[in-house]
C-alpha cells in the first residue's frame, strides 16, 4: 500500500467505524419535522408527531397521570432503576428520595396546566423532552404554583419507554 493510498484509506476506516455505532448517532428519520418551533400543547404535539414521538408523548402522559395520582408503584415501573432528577432548587435527587417525597406526601403535585413548548427529539432508544408548563402542589415540602421548563430524557427498554432523568427549572416571570 502507498503512503497516498493509506491516507484514503485512515479516513474511509473512521467513517465505516462511525456508522457501525448505531447507539451514538441521532435516528434522523425520527428527528421532529420541525425542531425549532415548539408545538404549543399536548394535543397539537401528538397531532404532527411521528408514530415513535407518540410513543414518547403517551409515556410523558402517564407519567404526569401517575405524579398527580402519586402512584409510587406505576413510578417505579416508569423510572429507571438509576432514575435521578434535579429539582427546581438545583439538588439532585434520587429514585428512592424521590418515591418517599410522593409516597410520603412531602411531594404533592395537584395540577400540571398550561403545557406548551413541547419538544420531542428521538436518538435511537432514547429521546429527549422539553416542555414549558405551569404546576400547583407542593415540592419536598415547599408549596409552588410557577412555570417550570422540564427536560426529560427517555430510554426504550423491554419494548417500552422509561423514564431515566429529568430537570425542572423555575422560569422568572
Amino acid at each position: 500500500m502507498t503512503m497516498r493510498s493509506s491516507l484514503y484509506a485512515i479516513p474511509a476506516i473512521a467513517l465505516a467505524a462511525v456508522l457501525a455505532l448505531p447507539a451514538c448517532r441521532e435516528d434522523p428519520a425520527a428527528e421532529p419535522t420541525a425542531p425549532s418551533r415548539p408545538s404549543p400543547g399536548p394535543v397539537a404535539a401528538k397531532a404532527t408527531a411521528s408514530p415513535r414521538e407518540r410513543a414518547v408523548l403517551v409515556a410523558m402522559e402517564e407519567y404526569k397521570q401517575a405524579i398527580l395520582d402519586s402512584d409510587t408503584a406505576a413510578l417505579g415501573r416508569i423510572w429507571t432503576e438509576n432514575y435521578t432528577l434535579i429539582n427546581p432548587q438545583g439538588l439532585l435527587v434520587t429514585r428512592e428520595q424521590r418515591l418517599a417525597n410522593i409516597g410520603s406526601g412531602s411531594t404533592d403535585v395537584q395540577i400540571i396546566d398550561a403545557e406548551r413548548e413541547i419538544t420531542v427529539r428521538l436518538f435511537g432508544d432514547a429521546a429527549i423532552v422539553q416542555n414549558l408548563s405551569t404546576l400547583h402542589g407542593t415540592f419536598s415540602g415547599q408549596p409552588t404554583d410557577t412555570d417550570l421548563r422540564g427536560t426529560f430524557v427517555w430510554v426504550r427498554r423491554g419494548g417500552r419507554w422509561r423514564l431515566a432523568t429529568n430537570q425542572l427549572t423555575a422560569v422568572a416571570p
